[in-house]
């Protein structure tokens, strides 16, 4: 086990391995510097959403929370990512094989709300849960759950985000990424994609 000065001599070392070559070679081959989406993703996923989504390094606004959690932070990165830079897509990215799913969904089960700030996390994955009709026995099937009820969240908590979509000029889809290979499942679009006839697409 590392201690503090060994993971930040890690991280050193790791920098300069890492942010000259990468630089010169985004500039010499950038041509457009808006972001693709912004994304808001869980933050115990392993894997960065650059390399789960195939885009180059800065093509992407990432976000990240223990399951999911908005909050003023959250909500003000993703309107300055849609009203200022009109970025197009806003993606929900939910993961297999949560933590933050597997520690609500045993809160449910038990009856039992864990205490500090893992409660907000909690709360908020427990509200997926409680929208659903079917029953929700897996943290697998609250990830889906939950990644589209966050979706709608976004547009419920935020004018700025929901007069985009409304206006066609962004939309949102809600995925969840397979453990073992990390295909990606599409859970719920909102507004207009190319690849559908309809503005909202599968809700899990």
């Amino acid at each position: 086990m590392s201690n503090p000065s060994i993971a930040w001599q890690r991280l050193q070392a790791g920098n300069q391995r890492f942010y000259a070559p990468l630089r010169s070679r985004q500039k010499a081959t950038a041509k457009d510097h808006s972001p693709v989406a912004v994304v808001f993703r869980c933050a115990d996923a392993d894997t960065p959403s650059e390399v789960v989504l195939g885009q180059s390094w800065g093509s992407l606004i990432d976000i990240s929370t223990w399951g999911h959690v908005i909050d003023t932070g959250v909500l003000a990165t993703v309107e300055y990512a849609v009203g200022t830079l009109k970025t197009p897509l806003i993606v929900v990215l939910g993961h297999e094989d949560c933590a933050a799913m597997e520690t609500a969904l045993a809160a449910w089960n038990n009856v039992s709300i864990p205490e500090g700030a893992a409660r907000v996390v909690v709360e908020q994955a427990i509200s997926s849960l409680a929208r659903q009709d079917a029953d929700i026995s897996s943290a697998d099937e609250l990830s889906a759950a939950h990644a589209v009820h966050t979706g709608v969240s976004l547009l419920h908590k935020s004018a700025v985000i929901a007069k985009a979509v409304d206006t066609g000029q962004t939309a949102i889809v809600c995925l969840v990424s397979n453990a073992e290979d990390g295909r990606l499942r599409t859970c719920a679009t909102f507004g207009h994609v190319d690849d559908s006839d309809s503005a909202l697409l599968e809700c899990v």
